[in-house]
């Protein structure tokens, strides 16, 4: 019976690190604020606008996190 018993903390223990990761969570939002601006029909003229300010700020956020947690790892 304990050939059945799979160890699931090599898969598990990193997924959840990922879901708790702050640059992980800041691409989620981005990536649904900018699902909602392409599927919301009252933002059609200004939908490119929108799509490229909020992916540029989603991306400087993620890229300003990665700066500070290097900047930690090389203390």
């Amino acid at each position: 019976m304990s050939d059945n018993n799979f160890n699931l903390t090599p898969f598990i223990g990193p997924l959840l690190a990922l879901l708790r990761s702050r640059k992980f969570m800041a691409a989620l939002m981005t990536l649904v604020i900018d699902a909602i601006i392409a599927y919301v029909p009252a933002l059609k003229p200004v939908r490119a606008e929108l799509l490229a300010v909020f992916t540029l700020v989603g991306s400087v956020l993620i890229g300003a996190i990665a700066y500070e947690d290097g900047q930690k790892a090389g203390q």
